[in-house]
């Protein structure tokens, strides 16, 4: 037990998974500087100018001749199927988020994992920013896609929960396996409950 000031009691570990998904508990159970996003990855360009320079379907224009923010160019958001031609209307979602990577297993991992997990260019995608505020911290279990993209978003969670050995909710696997039936069979097996 603990006898400083701000120390509160240890929670189950299912507890502090559904606290730390909470938005009322966030700031105890979550901090958004654990999991830094946007890192530079090539001279001034970010992350997120990368992906969306390399997820356009044309080529893009510069908001400057350094290049290193991007004015227009052609995204579509794969969760609804719209298109956006200014960069401005996009975020970059990550598909597993960190937050739910944190209430999973992710709180044990180190600084250098997370900056790894948060960057990671196959857990992000670009998406319209009203998509970006309807999904949120949500995991598979309580958002969906499209219909059309389902088999893609749900094959991705799986992929990147193998990759970072992440300890999903058993909603999330359970809704993976359920998509997965239904689409094409030359995916992996089933996440394990």
């Amino acid at each position: 037990h603990c006898h400083l000031d701000g120390c509160r009691e240890t929670v189950s570990r299912n507890s502090y998974r559904s606290r730390a998904l909470n938005r009322n508990d966030r700031d105890i159970y979550y901090n958004p500087d654990d999991w830094p996003y946007w890192q530079l990855a090539e001279g001034c360009k970010t992350i997120r100018t990368v992906i969306l320079e390399t997820t356009s379907k044309v080529p893009v224009t510069w908001t400057n001749p350094r290049q290193c923010e991007i004015r227009e160019g052609l995204w579509v958001d794969e969760y609804t199927g719209e298109e956006f031609t200014r960069a401005a209307q996009m975020e970059i979602d990550h598909i597993i988020p960190p937050q739910y990577a944190d209430a999973s297993n992710g709180y044990q991992w180190d600084y250098n994992k997370r900056a790894q997990f948060a960057n990671d260019p196959y857990n992000l995608i670009p998406i319209g920013r009203e998509t970006h505020r309807k999904k949120r911290e949500r995991g598979i279990g309580d958002w969906q896609p499209r219909e059309d993209f389902s088999c893609d978003y749900a094959k991705n969670w799986r992929e990147i929960a193998d990759k970072y050995d992440l300890d999903l909710f058993a909603q999330d696997t359970s809704r993976i396996n359920k998509v997965m039936e239904n689409c094409d069979t030359d995916a992996a097996p089933a996440v394990a409950d």
